[in-house]
């Protein structure tokens, strides 16, 4: 072995292995199997345990948004229920992340490309982040006019049934008349 560089020091220990074939072909037939010890009813089947088991990870994939800095401003609460309603408030938002994914992936067809099947609340959130409406100051006061949505917007809102923005501040907003 070469000399250590400085603020490096020799190896103390060496992994040194051999692959026993033998046993590696008499282990095959365990290749796929899997032990699942739990406490659910015997009525359960195996495969509906299994698959719940494996999709655990779609939960903890979601929830590492707890678990990681915020990408906002520090926040100062000056009580413990401020706190608890803002906790409250991130856990909501949490689930209506989830909620969004959930019924953009049952709205996809089977025979969509599996990129589409797995869409994720992160893409279809990031697919809005161009879009604006135009503010026209009158005299009457400012009219919004929103741009007409992209293709892949308006594909989203259409597999989610919303309406488009347009649609929306038509029904909310009083017409402002013309001539």
């Amino acid at each position: 072995m070469p000399t250590p560089r400085r603020g490096f020091r020799r190896p103390t220990h060496r992994l040194n292995f051999r692959c026993d074939a033998t046993a590696a072909e008499a282990d095959d037939r365990y290749d796929g199997l899997s032990a699942l010890v739990t406490t659910a009813p015997i009525t359960r089947s195996a495969d509906t345990l299994f698959t719940q088991y494996k999709e655990q990870n779609y939960l903890e994939r979601l929830h590492h948004q707890w678990k990681t800095p915020l990408a906002v401003r520090p926040v100062f609460l000056k009580s413990s229920r401020r706190v608890e309603v803002l906790v409250c408030l991130l856990h909501i938002a949490l689930q209506t992340y989830q909620l969004l994914e959930r019924l953009y992936r049952h709205a996809v067809p089977d025979d969509a490309p599996g990129s589409e099947r797995r869409c994720t609340a992160d893409t279809l959130l990031r697919s809005f982040h161009v879009y604006c409406v135009l503010v026209r100051r009158t005299p009457l006061g400012p009219v919004l006019h929103p741009t007409a949505p992209a293709s892949r917007q308006r594909q989203i809102l259409t597999r989610l049934g919303l309406p488009t923005p347009n649609q929306i501040l038509a029904r909310i907003l009083p017409r402002v008349p013309t001539g």
